[in-house]
């Protein structure tokens, strides 16, 4: 029979005794590196020996798991039947503790390694319970010089072996082994050369505005004040390539933000007003439609195409990096310079796979540089949704873009009932789902919204250029503008607010009655029902919305007809066309020449949130128009008149295609007047007589 006393289990006698190849001295040394490293990476600010520390403590915990188990199942069954005293209690509650701490270490590492996020409750518990157990184990190993026990049903006090030879040489072996991990930890953060953008200098073209802000007269600016290299505000490439954005970058990719600076339109206006009025008439344009060149000492226009950010526009890191906005517009922000993890420019496999282990595993430093809190907030959209300029004899400043300033006084914005207002996000990135969890983004799924994510095509009303510039996903955003435009693009999540049918629905007020020989008036209402600003919006002298109206009797014949288009594709002389119109800062309409129209249809003013706009039409019924008269009327926009498509393409004829916003149909009796029918009815009758 066996002696208890003096019998020692297999594990812990063949493989992790003091004298074995994973003993405690290689276990502990690694377990304390463990410990050290974890303290590190709470209390060290984001740095390169911070994120080493994260590599070093992941690589190590997993490395040193197994012989750790062993050696604690080896212990327990070592010590398991002696009198239970303090420190085997404080052994107790400091292994429960290392315990939850090392599953939540697995866990949030397979997270960091096989999904898209880590979840913040078990990154919590990891930090914590692993604070939490050091002082239990600590006192667990402290030595003490002498410790009570029991011999022969007596308490006696012996020596403590804590201090004898044996274990002395043992703790030396701990901390070399410690120590050793560490000076590893510090020779690889020495040895990483990341690549450095201090001494970057912008292109010999770059001549600083004066005063305080060198990118004057846009109000972009940086954190730095000055341009910052490319690279640090670019490759929106990277957000889509983690797994992390995959649905948004997809959808930025088809967007007006992605292609703002390839723009054809912009890039021809921009050029076409360079020539003319010089350079510092276009550099304003830069901050919100080429904002990476710009910011980057490339705001010339006539570099041309090959310059950094021509084909990112508005990159990622441009709207979410934000430090400041406010409503002046024309760029009116303060971009930060994200500080890039391990590996952030690398184009190698394995490290571009640690690097975006990093950003999941230790997110602090990423979600602080893409802090989402001024992006969710409708002031975000004021710096390149406003812009105002200066027209020479006209005082004050001319407005030319005015979506913030009309969502911010209208009744979007105004409504006594808070439940009923909406931000432009609300409307413009409304929600969409993604298929599976692996699809889903970090933050929304953080946000508790699942499969759903907010969808980055701002999808509004450009449904030419995505399919000019071959835009990825051009046939998608294209539907996508139609949608919204006619209304079959339905928000659920703001649907009780929002209502339901298109943009801007047409209504025709008829007379009960029409009558041959008189004239008929006819009103047209239109009504901006959903839009968050007027409508329409965008650049003066390039947008074209117009109504067209059509009459017919019975027999089909024309009786009136307006709103059609010529020969060479532009809108009839006479028409009403509805624009924005160019107002001072007092708020006096500018009608300047109007260089893309100059037939001169009947301009109005663009119709503001909530309000309604009345057309009327006087013409006379023919004498034989036989009943009822059919009336059509429907909205038609396209993003662009023809006087201006021939202008960016004078070398090809392009038209750019019309989308019918609303309509609507309505019948008219034809009535017959009381005199008519007595002129008719004493009219003399002949009689023609019957031939022969």
């Amino acid at each position: 029979m066996r002696n208890e006393k003096e019998w020692t289990s297999p594990i812990r006698h063949a493989f992790l005794s003091e004298r074995g190849v994973l003993g405690f001295a290689w276990v502990g040394g690694a377990l304390l590196f463990v410990a050290l490293t974890g303290l590190l990476i709470w209390l060290l600010p984001f740095s390169v020996s911070a994120q080493m520390a994260v590599l070093f403590h992941t690589a190590l915990g997993l490395l040193v798991l197994v012989p750790f188990a062993l050696w604690q199942l080896s212990h327990w069954l070592a010590t398991r039947k002696k009198p239970r005293a303090a420190r085997k209690i404080s052994a107790y509650a400091g292994f429960w503790l290392l315990a939850v701490s090392t599953v939540a270490g697995i866990i949030i590492t397979w997270q960091a390694f096989f999904e898209v996020v880590v979840s913040h409750g078990w990154a919590e518990i990891h930090l914590w319970s692993g604070v939490l157990a050091l002082p239990f184990l600590v006192y667990h190993v402290l030595p003490v010089k002498q410790e009570n026990v029991a011999a022969n049903g007596l308490p006696v006090v012996v020596p403590s072996q804590d201090y004898g030879p044996a274990r002395r040489r043992t703790w030396k072996h701990v901390f070399g082994v410690a120590a050793a991990l560490c000076a590893l930890l510090v020779a690889g953060t020495l040895a990483y050369r990341a690549p450095s953008f201090k001494n970057y200098r912008p292109p010999a073209s770059f001549k600083a505005a004066p005063g305080p802000n060198p990118f004057a007269p846009s109000h972009a600016e940086t954190t730095i004040g000055g341009p910052v290299a490319p690279e640090t505000i670019a490759d929106s490439r990277s957000c889509g390539a983690s797994g992390c954005h995959t649905a948004i970058y997809k959808d930025w990719q088809a967007s007006a933000h992605r292609w703002s600076e390839e723009d054809q339109f912009f890039q021809e206006v921009r050029s076409a007003t360079t020539q003319v009025q010089g350079i510092k008439s276009t550099e304003k344009c830069g901050g919100c439609h080429a904002p990476v060149s710009m910011l980057s000492g490339y705001k010339d226009p006539r570099l041309g195409k090959n310059i950094p950010g021509y084909k990112e526009g508005d990159s990622c890191i441009v709207c979410h990096a934000v430090r400041h906005v406010d409503e002046r517009g024309i760029g009116s922000y303060v971009l930060g310079i994200p500080k890039p993890y391990l590996y952030e420019y690398s184009k190698a496999r394995y490290a571009i796979a640690v690097n975006h282990f990093l950003i999941r595993v230790y997110p602090a430093q990423h979600d602080r540089d893409y802090n989402l809190k001024i992006a969710r907030q409708a002031e975000s959209c004021a710096p390149c949704h406003k812009e105002f300029d200066v027209v020479g004899k006209y005082p004050g400043l001319l407005q030319v873009e005015t979506q913030y300033d009309d969502w911010k006084h209208n009744k979007w914005n105004t409504n006594p009932d808070p439940a009923k207002r909406l931000r432009c996000q609300q409307c413009h990135m409304f929600y969409q789902s993604v298929a599976r969890r692996a699809e889903a983004d970090p933050y929304d799924l953080e946000a508790g919204l699942g499969l759903k994510y907010h969808n980055h095509r701002f999808a509004a009303a450009n449904q030419y250029m995505p399919l000019a510039i071959s835009s990825p996903g051009a046939e998608e955003q294209v539907r996508d503008v139609k949608k919204w435009l006619t209304g079959e693009r339905l928000v659920p999540e703001i649907q009780k607010v929002w209502p339901r049918g298109p943009i801007v629905p047409i209504t025709i007020k008829a007379p009960a009655s029409a009558e041959p020989g008189k004239q008929l008036n006819l009103q047209v209402v239109l009504t901006n029902e959903k839009a968050g600003h007027s409508f329409p919006t965008g650049p003066l002298n390039v947008v074209r919305v117009w109504i067209e109206l059509d009459v017919r009797d019975q027999a089909g014949r024309e009786i009136f007809h307006s709103g059609g288009l010529d020969g060479e594709n532009h809108v009839e002389a006479g028409s009403y066309v509805l624009r924005p119109i160019a107002i001072t800062e007092g708020g006096q309409s500018i009608m300047t020449a109007d260089i893309w129209h100059p037939q001169g249809p009947n301009y109005r003013p663009a119709i503001s949130p909530g309000k309604s706009e009345s057309f009327e039409y006087h013409f006379q019924v023919p004498r034989g128009a036989t009943g009822p008269l059919a009336v059509k009327a429907r909205l038609r926009y396209r993003k662009a008149n023809q006087f201006f498509m021939n202008a960016v393409y004078p070398h090809e004829h392009r038209e750019p295609p019309i989308t019918d916003v609303s309509s609507e149909s309505v019948e008219i009796p034809i009535a017959i007047s009381t005199a008519t029918r007595a002129a008719i009815s004493t009219r003399p009758i002949v009689r023609i007589p019957a031939s022969k």
